[in-house]
């Protein structure tokens, strides 16, 4: 197949921009699924202006809202035929109870149950490519506290046990993918970028809270451009980081309620019968 295509979500801001701009030239098309409409157009304007053949397609999707998502992977299915590299990169913070469209809780919405449909409709496109790779932007955050039911909708909220899950979620994705599909030659790899500053959780809280919190944290911090390199170099060595838990570009294993096969299993499929899908 001569049109290499990558397809990433939340590329108009933090890792998600840095990663699109650093791998501009190593695609033919782009496509950017985002919410944000008015940023994508500027995006591609600014994609565009560097590399004048390249093919830039905006997809609106909202991950927190399955219907969106739905309709976001058909546009896509109706008008390729393959996709070479998948990034489900998108991700939020919340630091109040709030639900999604669909009734979820909105990080657990937005971080694991729209990408996981996500790329259980568009797995088919992927598998058609000469590359065959998804990249889950996963978190170090998964440590922060085993999954537990209720998955989806828990009857007590924290933001950090919130978070955390919705992070474990996508690192038991990227497990069930491998051991799914690698023998058929999916490459896939779970990448945490490291704390990385970003807008990510800044509109969720006010805007004198938000000052003081990430005022305070931004220190410990590593830019955006810093974190996506971990996203590019697994993306530019699949032989490298295929199959792996890649924490800040480096190989490592993941702690214990990280790999429970048991737990893993039951979580997928609670979210397959959850979404209504035989199998990912």
């Amino acid at each position: 197949m001569s049109e290499s295509i990558l397809a990433i979500t939340g590329p108009t801001s933090g890792i998600g921009r840095e990663t699109v701009k650093a791998l501009a030239n190593q695609f033919s098309s782009i496509l950017l699924l985002c919410r944000n409409l008015v940023k994508a157009t500027a995006l591609k304007q600014e994609l565009l202006k560097k590399n004048v053949q390249l093919n830039v397609t905006i997809i609106e999707c909202d991950l927190s809202n399955l219907s969106s998502v739905r309709k976001a992977a058909k546009t896509i299915q109706t008008q390729f035929d393959h996709i070479d590299c998948l990034i489900n990169n998108a991700g939020m913070v919340a630091t109040s109870r709030k639900d999604s469209t669909d009734g979820y809780e909105l990080m657990m919405a937005t971080n694991y149950l729209g990408p996981f449909l996500l790329t259980h409709e568009l797995l088919p496109l992927v598998m058609n490519s000469d590359r065959k790779q998804i990249i889950v932007v996963s978190s170090g955050a998964y440590k922060f506290v085993p999954m537990k039911r209720p998955f989806f909708s828990p009857k007590h909220f924290d933001p950090i046990t919130g978070y955390g899950r919705s992070k474990l979620g996508t690192l038991y994705l990227a497990q069930e993918l491998h051991e799914m599909y690698s023998a058929k030659g999916l490459k896939t790899t779970a990448v945490h970028p490291g704390m990385v500053s970003t807008n990510i959780g800044k509109d969720n809280v006010s805007k004198k809270v938000g000052d003081i919190i990430f005022g305070l944290l931004d220190p410990l911090f590593v830019t955006a451009e810093e974190g996506a390199q971990a996203v590019i170099s697994a993306v530019e060595h699949p032989e490298v980081y295929g199959g792996v838990y890649s924490h800040e570009g480096k190989v490592i294993a993941v702690k214990k309620h990280g790999s429970d096969f048991v737990m893993r299993r039951e979580f997928i499929d609670a979210t397959l019968e959850e979404l209504d899908l035989q199998a990912l």
